[in-house]
């Protein structure tokens, strides 16, 4: 199986593994997401410390993550710590269905890569984006003209900020091994928000201690499914371009959704089904477009698959 195969198989396994942690991170009883999320971010990039001492690549990645301690400490805080931080809340407070809107990171990369990299958007990419904006609103308001709630304007404002980390891990992972780049990166991502938890003045330790057993294994689970998901992930997008790889991940949605559906009872509407239907069609529209551009040689000489 050549590179490319195995870029798209890691992708789709990060895909079911990212669906099942979602609806993971929904049941999981611990009122303080800010403190889930640097749980098992730091156990995640920890599992990966030890599994890169046990391959004894861990001096190297030492050496490499004091080179390129900018660029990885980027990745860990903005690309990492606060988007997980908002989708940990934000699925507090709305239902799994609409962690759809996280499928805008599509249009992100669209405008970044315009702003950026100076790329053409045509016709079609801009009726695909209003499409999707389409989409949002009747997920987020299901038609009606209503309040947008604060869980919602997290989902779509975390995806910027994992674009913001994808574009430059894309770039540092031509240099350093991927699983060293998403060890360096859960682990920051995992630290980031301790000091602000504890200058807010709460007890960690007892919030910790008072975990339930049932919640402690899924916080586990988790943490190990989040590791090896990053892992898949970050490798396929090493060895494919990054458009392909999120046409595929942006599935995920569904797995968690159709899990909450049939146990926490979690009900649809026939327009935010619509909805969803009109955002995902969109986006995977926007992320084929995307692809094709990227696989097709500019001009200009620039090289798009180090973009």
């Amino acid at each position: 199986m050549n590179a490319e195969s195995l870029g798209t198989l890691s992708v789709v396994i990060s895909t079911i593994l990212t669906g099942l942690n979602i609806y993971l991170i929904k049941i999981i009883a611990l009122p303080n997401r800010f403190l889930l999320a640097s749980i098992i971010l730091t156990l995640s990039g920890l599992i990966l410390f030890l599994a890169n001492t046990i391959s004894g690549k861990i001096t190297e990645a030492l050496f490499q993550g004091r080179k390129y301690f900018l660029e990885i400490l980027w990745i860990g805080v903005v690309g990492t710590s606060i988007p997980v931080s908002m989708i940990y809340y934000g699925l507090s407070l709305s239902p799994i269905s609409n962690t759809f809107l996280l499928q805008t990171e599509v249009i992100y990369s669209m405008i970044l890569s315009r702003l950026l990299l100076k790329e053409r958007i045509n016709g079609w990419q801009i009726l695909l984006s209003l499409s999707a904006f389409l989409g949002v609103f009747l997920i987020t308001t299901e038609g009606t003209l209503k309040e947008i709630s604060f869980g919602d304007i997290l989902f779509l404002l975390a995806p910027f900020f994992f674009q913001c980390g994808h574009v430059v891990a894309k770039n540092l992972m031509q240099i350093v091994n991927p699983i060293v780049t998403v060890m360096f990166r859960l682990i920051i991502g995992g630290l980031a928000p301790f000091p602000i938890l504890i200058l807010s003045g709460l007890n960690l330790l007892k919030d910790v201690r008072d975990i339930a057993m049932g919640d402690g294994i899924m916080i586990a689970g988790v943490s190990v499914s989040y590791a090896i998901g990053n892992s898949f992930w970050y490798y396929s997008v090493k060895n494919i371009n990054l458009s392909r790889a999120t046409a595929i991940i942006i599935t995920y949605p569904l797995i968690s959704m159709v899990l909450s559906i049939f146990t926490l009872k979690e009900g649809l509407s026939p327009i935010k089904l619509l909805g969803i239907a009109v955002t995902f069609s969109s986006i995977l529209g926007l992320s084929l477009l995307r692809g094709k551009s990227e696989a097709t040689p500019r001009n200009k000489g620039y090289d798009t698959k180090n973009a």
